[in-house]
């Protein structure tokens, strides 16, 4: 059964509270001395630290004593399957990590509440110069998208205007080739190194669109119902073309969507107003298969060779 909109008002605003607590965590370890791990194979591309491990153990946690038949997927492995309700809190403890772990102050902490895969509940805390409380954007399904009292809309517009920023993602050159269009109607191009951020900031219209290369569900599901709470709209591509995004589910499977498929799930996402969105997707011009493989054999041929070290 659908949560009713009192359900979804309520959890909103523990939603709210869940990040507010979590940025309390993330800021009192912020520019303070801290060890860095590193998740991926190269050793420097995927950083972890203890802020991201607390404020996710603090989210798991408290959800599960707030919402007992709630599941759970964050970012660090934390997880749980949903009970009867089918309900999913999907977490990114700390996006942005590679900043915070820098001193730099742009980071994030994204919560949102899955129903059968689709987003309908998201909260996102960011710090914000002078203030220690850093903002907090919010929306639910039917609720519209909100920083405190003021109602949030996504800039207008069905071409990007020079000198307005946005976000391209850096799987672009491989993947697609921009139109004539699109290339001189593009947009001035800024990332602030946290995706779910950018998202948020799509939906208050700081950014006229972001476009984000292969982000994972986590750093994607609280902006996504941001952004349409505030009159916009995400896309994603599947291989054969560019579709709106408004749930995780695979059509093709049947049944809940589990806690795994949530972790594996990593596609690209373009999201602001309805307009622009497909202003850009219909600009992005898919290479060919062939041009690809000639460019991946290029890169492979000119890229240096590695040197043994001598012991």
């Amino acid at each position: 059964m659908a949560l009713s909109a009192e359900e979804l008002q309520d959890i909103e605003q523990q939603a709210i509270e869940l990040a507010s607590k979590a940025g309390r965590i993330l800021m009192d370890r912020f520019q303070r001395p801290m060890s860095v791990e590193y998740k991926d194979k190269e050793g420097w591309k995927d950083p972890v630290t203890e802020a991201d491990k607390s404020s996710e153990a603090f989210l798991s946690e408290e959800t599960a004593r707030r919402f007992p038949d709630h599941g759970f997927v964050g970012e660090e492995g934390s997880g749980r399957e949903a009970g009867s309700s089918g309900l999913m809190w999907v977490v990114d403890p700390l996006d942005g990590t590679t900043n915070f772990s820098n001193g730099l102050p742009s980071f994030c902490c994204s919560i949102a509440l899955v129903e059968d895969g689709a987003p309908v509940v998201g909260a996102i805390f960011m710090p914000w110069p002078e203030t220690k409380e850093g903002r907090i954007i919010h929306a639910r399904k039917g609720g519209g998208a909100w920083e405190g009292e003021t109602r949030l809309q996504v800039a207008p517009g069905d071409k990007p205007i020079a000198g307005r920023v946005v976000v391209r993602g850096g799987f672009l050159p491989g993947r697609f080739r921009p139109s004539k269009e699109l290339s001189a109607n593009g947009g001035q191009q800024r990332s602030v190194g946290s995706t779910a951020s950018e998202l948020a900031m799509v939906a208050d219209g700081t950014y006229q669109y972001t476009l984000h290369g292969n982000p994972h569900s986590w750093d994607v599901a609280a902006g996504i119902i941001m952004v349409q709470e505030a009159g916009g709209t995400s896309y994603s591509h599947n291989g054969n073309g560019w579709y709106p995004l408004t749930t995780f589910k695979d059509p093709a499977t049947e049944g809940v969507v589990t806690h795994e498929a949530l972790r594996k799930w990593q596609n690209p996402v373009l999201s602001g107003n309805p307009g622009m969105v497909v202003f850009v997707s219909t600009g992005l011009l898919p290479l060919a298969l062939s041009t690809r493989l000639i460019r991946g054999t290029k890169k492979a041929l000119t890229r240096p060779k590695s040197r043994t070290r001598r012991t």
